[in-house]
């Protein structure tokens, strides 16, 4: 089955990276294909970590 994700808000320090993180490696380790999209332009730690699994994404208001 299918899912779609979102990890968000706006407030720093409350995990949403490390979340990011975890969850791609879960996925990862159990052989699940994914892909992560990094929307924060100041800490795109994500595709940092992931480059392989990410999509750079500018949202644009």
């Amino acid at each position: 089955m299918a899912s779609l994700n979102f990890i968000g808000g706006e407030k720093g320090g409350v995990g949403k990276s490390v979340l990011s993180r975890l969850l791609a490696q879960y996925f990862i380790d159990r052989g699940r294909p994914f892909t992560g999209f990094d929307t924060d332009r100041s800490h795109t730690s994500f595709t940092r970590f992931y480059a392989d699994y990410a999509s750079p994404v500018i949202v644009d208001r």
